[in-house]
């Protein structure tokens, strides 16, 4: 990676850290001070914004200068995070949830206008590597921050929401390190009323594109499956280490940590894998990680369960690695930051509905049954988006240049 390019990893690690951060340590802090319907309430203030806001985000990343939009965004997430802390050490549950709510508006900012910034800064033929250096994040902080959280918000989660803010405030300066690229695309010399109509079509444009554009189409579609299937993913590996495997809290934080190192490893793997392999690997290894998550909660003990957990969690390193690589290599680069969005803000509902989900069907299921189902219609997710799409778009994928997609428009490759 070249220095631009490790200076905004550098900057993406810290916000994915403050995120596990404030993950935790508001979940602790409101759990302690008012329950767990408050809690239900906090999150819903620090999630509904974001998935209202993210495809107007999209646009303004293929529209906006990407540098001066996310210094100031993510300088206001650090704004609004010292809020939280604040208000959680005032015991105002109110300012706590207004400030997230104001942080999770400015991170909406963030996923499209960072992808945008990245593919400004390598070259077409570095994606691959560049977005599972990226992709990686997720395993490492996983580890990191879970741990830093779980350590600072032990004394103090105000003081774990306090780091959090700092980490964000440290994302901002090796942010404005890194040199500017130009806009996607951007319209010059409008009035406000031209500009208002403009806005209106590109919102349009970029829904309009999963239409165009079928193997992005379908990486949405399979992302949607994948947010019905793993929304509860973390409360569901708890819950079984805990109450089906009889461990305790420093067993959890041995699966965390087994989770990331499995994800960090199944990045690298990915990037080093030839372009005529993505389309099969992805779908073969979203088959893999359903068999074993299936085999997870199958499994009668301890190590048996932990070693389907780093096989699945293997096979959603190398996912997560070409996740982005096949979604936007057919897109052009003026449709990127939007086509980005509708896939983060699909995925990211369907999540939170799977979520409240959850709790309904463990009244009816126990929790290894529904984790088995789950794990079972994944992996019939993965052989469907093969035969139905994958297999087909393969022709596409291979020849597709850097600016995307003058063969998919041609629509013989629709699904």
């Amino acid at each position: 990676m070249n220095r631009d390019v490790r200076r905004l990893w550098s900057a993406a690690a810290c916000l994915s850290a403050a995120f596990w951060m404030l993950q935790i340590s508001v979940a602790l802090h409101v759990l302690d001070a008012a329950g767990t319907a408050a809690l239900a309430a906090v999150q819903l203030a620090g999630v509904l914004p974001a998935l209202l806001l993210t495809p107007v985000a999209g646009l303004a990343a293929d529209r906006a200068r990407l540098r001066p939009l996310l210094l100031w965004t993510v300088a206001a997430q650090a704004v609004a995070v010292a809020g939280m802390a604040v208000g959680a050490s005032a015991g105002n549950l109110v300012v706590l949830a207004g400030c997230y709510a104001a942080q999770s508006i400015a991170m909406a900012f963030w996923p499209a206008a960072r992808q945008q910034w990245l593919y400004g800064l390598v070259a077409p033929e570095e994606r691959q590597q560049a977005n599972a250096a990226f992709g990686s994040l997720g395993g490492i902080m996983t580890i990191v921050g879970a741990i830093g959280a779980g350590l600072v918000s032990a004394w103090s989660p105000v003081a774990a929401i306090g780091g959090a803010a700092a980490l964000i405030a440290c994302g901002a300066v090796v942010l404005s390190q890194v040199r500017a690229t130009g806009p996607a695309a951007a319209p010059d010399g409008e009035r406000v009323g031209a500009r208002l109509r403009s806005f209106a079509t590109g919102l349009r444009e970029g829904f309009g594109a999963t239409r165009r554009y079928p193997l992005a189409r379908s990486v949405i579609w399979i992302g949607i499956a994948w947010g019905f299937i793993g929304g509860g993913y973390t409360v569901m590996l708890s819950g079984h280490v805990v109450d089906g495997l009889g461990g305790d809290a420093a067993t959890v934080a041995l699966v965390f940590a087994c989770d990331g190192v499995a994800v960090l490893a199944g990045t690298v793997i990915a990037s080093r894998l030839p372009r005529s392999t993505h389309l099969p690997v992805w779908a073969a290894c979203y088959a893999a990680q359903g068999l074993a998550w299936a085999g997870f909660f199958a499994a009668p003990g301890l190590a048996g369960a932990l070693t389907c957990l780093v096989a699945m969690r293997l096979a959603s390193g190398c996912v997560i690695a070409l996740d982005t690589t096949i979604l936007l290599d057919t897109v052009p680069a003026e449709l990127r930051g939007r086509v980005t969005s509708i896939h983060v803000t699909t995925y990211n509902a369907t999540a939170r509905l799977s979520l409240a989900a959850l709790g309904t069907a463990l009244g009816w299921f126990s929790l290894s049954a529904l984790g088995i189902a789950a794990g079972l219609l994944a992996t019939a997710t993965g052989f469907a988006w093969w035969f139905l799409a994958g297999r087909r778009s393969q022709t596409v994928y291979i020849t597709a240049d850097a600016g995307g997609v003058s063969l998919q428009r041609s629509g013989s490759h629709r699904t």
